[in-house]
């Protein structure tokens, strides 16, 4: 099985990425996805590795990114894609042990979840210690650089990322889990493995929620492109009794009601 990385970077971003990608670089095929907005010229000589490939684009929107590297790797013919971003290192050992499990069960057509941890080497946040099929909450919890997506499946259903969501774009959050339920809607399959892969800072962005009124909205137009109208409407209203009136942050910005009608906004407005 052929697996691929793929690394969306911006601007200078790229300056630090060849000494993260080293280690694995002659063994994976490694596929950068750069965005240039900044109108400099950038020298990619230190990514000249035949197994590297950098592909250019003089435009923004995170999604857009990640669906270049989807169509890159179908390309590249790989089997596998891990998503992927320039701040990100890698355990060579849990990549290994990735594809030990991917070769020892190549019958089985699914996608995969893996686990990120922080430098230390603890969890990045709280996972399973055993193997689980994913259901519907279950997408909300996978962040992009802890899946490992099969390239002929998303093929085969021409999935990709919802250029609508994601930095970048009108909604700044949701890309993930809107991949992930176009990928269960159509009966795919997505596995948690308990195999910790991606090494990531722990982040506090999720404080933004309670105070970016943007951050809110877009979750009310998220679990509509989730599951419809009806049923996107349940679960964000189940979204918005745990976050703002059940466990609400006593320094948030936004009232429980602007948070209601802001989600609200979401659900109403977003196509």
């Amino acid at each position: 099985m052929k697996l691929a990385i793929g690394i969306s970077t911006m601007n200078e971003g790229i300056l630090n990425l060849s000494a993260r990608i080293k280690a694995i670089q002659k063994d994976h095929k490694i596929i950068v996805c750069h965005q240039v907005t900044d109108g400099n010229s950038y020298d990619y000589s230190d990514f000249f590795e035949s197994n590297t490939v950098v592909i250019v684009k003089n435009e923004k929107g995170l999604s857009k990114s990640r669906n270049a590297l989807l169509t890159q790797a179908g390309i590249e013919r790989a089997d596998y894609l891990i998503i992927s971003d320039d701040d990100v290192e890698y355990s060579i050992q849990g990549i290994r042990e990735l594809m030990s499990y991917i070769n020892l069960n190549e019958d089985v057509k699914e996608h995969y979840q893996f686990k990120s941890i922080c430098e230390n080497g603890l969890d990045r946040k709280k996972y399973h210690n055993y193997q689980k099929t994913l259901k519907s909450l279950d997408l909300f919890k996978v962040s992009s650089i802890e899946m490992c997506l099969n390239v002929s499946l998303l093929e085969s259903e021409n999935i990709l990322f919802d250029e609508g969501f994601g930095l970048g774009a009108k909604y700044p959050v949701g890309e993930e889990a809107i991949l992930m339920a176009d990928i269960v809607n159509k009966r795919q399959r997505i596995v948690f493995l308990p195999i910790a892969i991606t090494i990531h800072p722990l982040e506090s962005t999720g404080n933004q929620l309670f105070s970016k009124p943007l951050m809110i909205e877009s979750r009310g137009a998220m679990f509509k492109r989730c599951f419809g109208f009806s049923k996107g409407s349940f679960f964000a209203m189940l979204f918005w009794l745990k976050k703002f009136l059940l466990r609400r942050k006593s320094n948030s910005d936004i009232s429980s009601y602007q948070a209601f009608a802001l989600i609200l906004k979401g659900l109403r407005e977003s196509d």
